[in-house]
This record gives structure tokens, sequence and C-alpha cells, in this order.
């Protein structure tokens, strides 16, 4: 199936919503702007397999940068005639592309002993008619020199330089350019919308998981373990070595299906009793189904793009593909707001549920129950600690500060240690009673450990 049918089905069939699609790349237009570009060519004689002979692709050019071939170029094509006003300005410029080729001031003779005599006779026609019809013949100027183009442009005395008159060019590129700055602007709106949206999901989680309020307590830790979830799955950019980048729609969208079928075999959900944490739980779901969408959209707007450069390339030979997103930087609207939207998850979302993680001893990886921080910075589970200097252990394992044997009692961080309680009840009885453990084991030997207590 061809890729404009393809593009036009998933524009309508994946449930965009209709101011995206009205801001997608308009692939059949700009087809038809191609169209009728070809046909001005032909009229000179410069059709595709002309073209193609003649003119160089910028990829051929650079792997040939060391040869000084320039002057037996017969064409050039440039695709940026004008220059801002203001260079610092970040605006795009208007396209006004122009395809050059060069005249003989002393015969008339087009500058190429390779083109056919039927489109040689047409350009010389084009030539000689200079200043009748709206062909241009004009000198070297400096802001010819001043453009960008895809060739060149280049010096060459004794010969004019002569423009093809056509107009579809640049009706493709404007029209094209134009579309590329709605993307950027909706991609700026849908910031803005799910900025607002994920704020104000975040303020009823944190009502919903305050621990000051005993109803809560049983929903903390459900919340708790979505959430650990979520971050263990890695949706939208991967948390591994192995896998640190973006991910794709299609990774993503397997991604976020594995993480609801975690979030439902659990049995989570039938912990939502209620209809506050349910709703909520759904709307976060929905949160993440929209970065998907937007993933998505993103992606097939900017194979649109490259394939109708590609298109350009193959119907007119004109070798633009490489040299016109330099020119304009398509807008990584699938990238770029999956990325701002999930740092806003993270910061208004996730962030009011502290995880395990994030509070665990670096030594026994559990919780720290009693938390002591050295003077170096670094803190430790109690236990820990304890184990560091009945070892003889003077540094620190982190710094190699020797701060060990100086801490006492004085260094226990009591602000943490009520964090810690208050967010994490249950975590602490359990590391409570296992460090209860060990100090009779410590005190009595591993004996202490199996045997239960005795009534005598």
């Amino acid at each position: 199936m061809k890729f404009g049918r393809v593009f036009k089905q998933s524009l309508t069939n994946e449930g965009f919503p209709p101011e995206w699609v009205d801001s997608a790349i308009s692939y059949s237009q700009l087809k038809k702007c191609i169209n009728r570009l070809t046909n001005e060519l032909q009229q000179v004689g410069l059709d595709p397999p002309t073209l193609s002979k003649l003119l160089k692709h910028v990829e051929d050019y650079n792997a040939a940068a060391d040869q000084d071939d320039d002057q037996e170029r017969p064409f050039e094509y440039i695709l940026n005639g004008d220059t801002p006003a203001d260079s610092s300005s970040k605006s795009r410029r208007p396209f006004h592309p122009k395809l050059l080729f060069y005249v003989n001031e002393t015969t008339g003779e087009v500058h190429s002993a390779k083109l056919n005599e039927e489109t040689k006779r047409k350009l010389q026609m084009l030539a000689v008619e200079t200043g009748i019809s709206d062909l241009r013949v004009t000198e070297e100027s400096d802001s010819t020199k001043s453009t960008e183009p895809i060739h060149g442009p280049t010096s060459r005395p004794g010969y004019r330089t002569v423009e093809v008159p056509i107009t579809s060019d640049t009706e493709f590129f404007t029209r094209l350019t134009t579309e590329v700055s709605g993307l950027e602007k909706l991609q700026a709106r849908e910031e803005k919308r799910m900025g607002s949206k994920i704020e104000d999901l975040g303020k009823q989680i944190a009502t919903l998981t305050d621990p000051s309020r005993r109803s809560n307590k049983k929903m903390l830790t459900a919340w708790r373990q979505i959430f650990q979830m979520y971050i263990e799955e890695g949706i939208f950019f991967g948390t591994t070595e192995i896998d640190h980048k973006a991910h794709d729609s299609d990774k993503a969208m397997q991604r976020l299906a594995e993480f609801s079928n975690k979030v439902a075999q659990t049995g989570l959900v039938d912990q939502m009793r209620k209809k506050d944490n349910l709703k909520a739980l759904n709307m976060f779901m929905h949160i993440n189904r929209e970065i998907l969408q937007g993933l998505r959209f993103g992606e097939i707007n900017h194979s649109a793009m490259l394939k109708i450069l590609k298109k350009f390339d193959k119907r007119t030979a004109l070798g633009v593909k490489s040299a016109y997103p330099r020119q304009v930087e398509y807008p990584e609207f699938s990238e770029h707001l999956a990325k701002s939207v999930c740092a806003e998850v993270n910061t208004q979302i996730l962030s009011h549920i502290p995880q395990l993680d994030d509070y665990s001893c670096p030594m026994c990886f559990d919780l720290k129950w009693r938390p002591v921080k050295l003077s170096c910075g670094h803190t430790f589970c109690i236990r820990c600690l304890i184990v560091m200097q009945n070892k003889k252990q003077h540094n620190c394992p982190f710094c190699r500060e020797p701060t060990v044997f100086k801490a006492n009692s004085d260094n226990l961080d009591e602000e943490l240690a009520a964090f810690l309680k208050k967010w994490f009840p249950d975590e602490v009885k359990t590391k409570q009673r296992y460090n209860e453990l060990m100090a009779g084991v410590d005190q009595y030997g591993e004996v202490y450990a199996s045997q239960k207590c005795v009534m005598m």
C-alpha cells in the first residue's frame, strides 16, 4: 500500500483530535505541487532523467569534495534566495528556490556538452528571450553568493547566470514550511494543556495519599506499588544501561500495555474501592495514552515529511532531501512532547509518593531504619553502621573519609526517621523487628533466631 494512503488512514482511524489532523502534513497537496513542478521542468526539456544526469546530489558531492569539478556542473539549485535582515533571528526565512544554468557570453552556448540537442535548444531560447519572458539573466552578485545552495553557487568567468522560470517549487516549500510551523504551535498548545491536567491530577493524588489521614494508609501502599511498577517499566524512556534511549510509539505502546496488565494482575485496581482513587487512576492511565498518541502523531508526520522530500527528489532530481531539514528543522513533536510531559508526570504526580528505593540504605538495600548521617554527609541505617564499627571499618564506604568511628547518637537523623515512619509505616515496623532479631543473634548467637520462647 502506498504511503499516502497509509498516512491518510492513520490520521483518520487512529483517533487523533480534529485539530491535530488539521495540522498534519498535507501529503496529497504537496504531491500535486510536485506534479506541477515536473510539468514546468519538462517544458524546458528538464525531465527527471535529464536532470539526474546533470545534477549531482549532495551525498555525491560531499563524497567527492576533494575534486575540483565545480566548473563542470551545468546546473545549480539554490534552496534559499534571501537572508533575514537580522542574522540573529530564529524565525524561518521564506523560501525562494532558484534553478540556475550558465550561458557563455561570447558564444551563447549553454554550459554543458552533456545536454541533448532538444534540451539545449530550449534553454538557449530561454536565454535569448531574457527580458521578454519571466526568465531573468543575472550577474553574480553578493546576494546570490550569500545564499545557502545545495551545490555551490560558483563563480564562472565568461558565463552569465540564467534562472529557469519555475514557481511550483516555491509553493511546495512554502506550504511545507508553514505546516512544520503549525506542528510547532500545536506542540506548544498540547504541552500547556497537558501540563495543566497533570498538575490537577497531582494535587488530587497528593490528597488521596496524605499519610496524615488514617483512611489513606492502605491506599498509600497501593499507589506506591503502582508508581513503582510504572517507573520500572520505563514506558517512554529506557532506564537501564542497555536501554537508555527514548522509545518509539510501538515500543511505548507495548510497555504501557504490560504496565496496565501488571496493575490488573496484582489486584491493585480492586483495592481502589473509593471512587476518587479509581477516578484518579483512570486519569493517570488516560494521560499516558495521550502521551503515546502524541508520540505516534509526531512519528507519522515526520515520516510524511521525509517521504515527500524523497518523492520531490525522485520526480525532479533536484536533490533537496538532505539539505532541506538543515534549513527547516522538523519539530520533534513526538519525543519532545513525551519528554516534557513525562517530566511533568514525575514532578507533579510521582513525587507526591516517596519511593522505597530513594530511602534505602546503600549497604543493606533496605529501609534506613533509625538513619545515621555521618559527618561526610552519607547516611546509613543504624545496624549497618554498628556492623561497620564492630569490624573496625573506619572509612565511609563511599567517600573513604574516616567518619564511621566518629558517629554516635548525635548523628541520628531524627527528622528523616520521622519522615520514614510517616510515609513507610509498614516497612519501618518490619525493619525494626528484623533489627531486634539480629541484635539478639549478635548477643546470643545464631541459635537465638531459631529458638522459640518457652514458658517454665
